[in-house]
């Protein structure tokens, strides 16, 4: 439950504090006073969207807190917007995501503003509510699961066939890049070595002179007398011995360097045939590697590319056929699946009228007749399913004819098309509740069906956003009793602007808009005793000794 709530610089909650009733805490204010950012504010710190237009003029960031009681203790949750538009989020001084507010806001809190009251009357989510309360959540995942792999399935037969042209010209031209390249045999690394071969092939005759000039030049004369000559300066001066070592050292690099030229020699060898078929080599491997990569090495690295492409292309007749056997085991799961979700929605659909209808008694619709249109649409690619085109559940099933198995079509919620059936005066056939339901009508149908989906739930925080809306005096004290019995189980939070629902809260706040002339904010205050009463009277009409005598009737008839 929530135990305080703290809102700073938030719209025109400047500073705002306020500890709610265990069980029904109402709001009550002008129009215009700011009663709504009770529940912007709850929306906001449980990771609600809002921007930067939330913060209160003049400032930089709006924060809001909220203490509240888990059943493994109290966790304190904060979150705050800046003028950036950037948000930040702490659960107990950690930081926390938008996510980890949101998961938190699904264990504990309700809350069903304006917008909701429309959203009942659209057929999705009439759909998703009578799942959530017949416990059907879980086989509609099953369902959901297998109607995503079924389209990924179609969507990869349908890619598949629409490339067949195609993959059958990639498959000819990865054919003749890859019979090219592997007949030419070629060897990393093998372009280098060829061009060296190639030039020492092509130059073996310069080399040879070459070596024939060195050899010839460490033979002469000028070399040996070099030495001799070192050799009578040592003789003469034996300061000089170093030099001798130098002489010593050239003759025998000269001799190392005369034999070594000469095996040389014998390996250098003219061979035009040699020469010409390296050059032909490195003609194939220029045109390829004007093909397929800068040398040898990215020339192979192509070929694999190629051989996996290749390979992968070539199997597709059997991915085909894979695919078309798990478009048909997917299909019949799915008619399965469909099908029994089908049926056992029809089973909960009379429960959840029956409850409904008892709620709407209590609030003073008596004469209200409910029931369940489920429809399914034809497909001839959808799951056989054995159902009707259209059928009214009431209290129960009709007793089902033997049906022929029909493709419907589905989606991931299954083959199903549901939508409540109303009509709330007696005498009038029920007609989808969007075309029968006022405002107040919708409002109370609202409040019946949160108390039927709380009534099995564990203790939560349920806020109502004037949840009275179109509702007359007559039928407030009726609202007012139902959310007094609804948050004997949960708390409840209520905004209202009927004084016969006011005088059903534990706690009762009133909103109040104040202005210095230069800026405007809200204050949020609790009324006790002869507050609480003329604030009933003023909502009555004005403050006079009869309004507050049946202010204080409503709240003695409210037991309060």
């Amino acid at each position: 439950m929530l135990e305080r709530l703290r809102v700073s610089d938030f719209a025109v909650a400047r500073s705002v504090e306020l500890c709610p009733a265990a069980g029904l805490t109402v709001f009550t204010g002008e129009t215009g006073a700011g009663k709504s950012l009770i529940v912007d504010a709850l929306a906001f710190v449980f990771g609600g969207r809002r921007g930067r237009e939330v913060i209160a003029a003049g400032s930089e960031r709006a924060t809001v807190a909220a203490e509240v009681a888990l059943p493994e203790g109290r966790a304190m949750v904060e979150r705050s917007i800046g003028l950036s538009g950037r948000s930040a989020a702490r659960i107990d001084g950690e930081p926390a995501t938008v996510e980890q507010l949101q998961a938190l806001a699904g264990r504990l809190v309700d809350i069903h503003g304006q917008a909701e009251q429309l959203a009942i009357l659209k057929p999705g989510v009439q759909l998703a509510i009578l799942d959530e309360s017949a416990g059907l959540t879980g086989l509609q995942s099953q369902v959901a699961a297998i109607a995503h792999e079924l389209r990924d399935v179609r969507r990869d037969l349908r890619t598949l066939a629409t490339d067949a042209r195609g993959r059958e010209r990639l498959i000819d031209q990865l054919r003749f890049e890859v019979d090219e390249i592997s007949e030419a045999g070629l060897v990393p690394g093998e372009d280098e070595g060829l061009r060296a071969e190639q030039a020492r092939l092509a130059g073996a005759g310069r080399i040879r002179e070459s070596v024939a000039m060195a050899m010839e030049a460490l033979d002469a004369a000028p070399l040996g007398e070099a030495v001799r000559a070192v050799e009578e300066i040592v003789g003469r001066d034996a300061d000089a011995a170093e030099l001798a070592d130098l002489g010593a050292l050239l003759e025998t690099s000269a001799e190392d360097l005369t034999r070594a030229l000469r095996r040389y020699r014998e390996g250098i060898e003219e061979d035009p045939e040699r020469l010409a078929a390296i050059e032909e080599r490195l003609d194939l491997v220029a045109r390829l590697r004007r093909k397929y990569g800068d040398g040898v090495d990215e020339i192979l690295a192509y070929l694999r590319e190629a051989e996996e492409k290749l390979a992968a292309l070539t199997s597709n007749e059997t991915s085909i056929e894979a695919l078309t056997a798990r478009e048909v085991e997917l299909l019949a799961g799915l008619a399965a699946k469909a099908g029994e979700l089908s049926l056992a929605r029809r089973a909960a659909a009379g429960d959840l009228v029956r409850a409904i209808a008892r709620e709407l008694e209590h609030l003073g619709m008596a004469g209200a007749a409910l029931s369940v249109g489920f429809g399914c649409e034809d497909d001839a690619d959808g799951p056989l399913v054995a159902l009707p085109d259209y059928e009214v559940v009431v209290t129960e099933r009709p007793g089902a004819e033997e049906l022929e198995a029909l493709p419907r079509a589905f989606t991931e919620t299954g083959v199903d098309r549901v939508e409540f059936l109303a009509s709330f005066n007696a005498g009038e056939t029920p007609r989808p509740l969007s075309a029968v339901a006022s405002g107040g009508e919708t409002s109370r149908f609202l409040l019946a069906l949160t108390a039927v989906l709380g009534s099995a739930a564990e203790h939560r925080l349920i806020v109502f956003d004037e949840v009275d809306e179109g509702v007359g005096g007559r039928a407030g004290g009726l609202v007012g009793a139902a959310l007094a019995r609804l948050a004997q189980r949960h708390q409840v939070l209520c905004i209202t602007h009927l004084p016969q629902v006011a005088a059903f809260g534990e706690r009762h706040f009133v909103v109040t808009k104040k202005s210095d002339g230069s800026r405007t904010w809200s204050e949020v205050d609790e009324l006790r005793g002869a507050a609480r009463i003329d604030e009933l009277a003023a909502m009555l009409g004005t403050i006079t000794d009869a309004t507050r005598r049946t202010a204080r009737e409503l709240l003695a008839a409210a037991g309060v």
